[in-house]
C-alpha cells in the first residue's frame, strides 16, 4: 500500500501498520499477514502488536489480535474459525 504520509523505508512502522489496518485493501492485509507470519518477532509484527494493543478499530482489532494469538500458539493461520 502506498502511504500518503509515510516515507519510503518506513513501511513497517506503527503508523504504516495502523494506516494499513484502517485504510488498506484486503491485499494490503494479506501482505501484512504474510510479513508477520514470515517473521513473528520482526518489525511488522511488533508494529502490529503495538497497534492492536493501543488502538481500537471496530472489528479490525479483534481480527488481528486473534491472528497474533494463533500465531503465538503455532496454530495454522490458514484455517478458518
Amino acid at each position: 500500500m502506498r502511504h500518503r504520509h509515510i516515507r519510503e523505508g518506513f513501511e513497517e512502522s506503527i503508523v504504516a501498520v495502523e494506516d494499513i489496518l484502517t485504510r488498506g485493501s484486503v491485499d494490503d492485509w494479506r501482505e501484512l499477514a504474510s510479513r508477520v507470519r514470515e517473521d513473528p518477532k520482526g518489525a511488522s509484527a511488533q508494529a502490529l502488536r503495538a497497534v492492536v494493543e493501543n488502538v481500537y478499530m471496530y472489528g479490525t482489532t479483534v481480527i488481528w489480535r486473534n491472528f497474533l494469538k494463533r500465531l503465538e500458539r503455532g496454530s495454522s493461520l490458514t484455517e478458518c474459525g
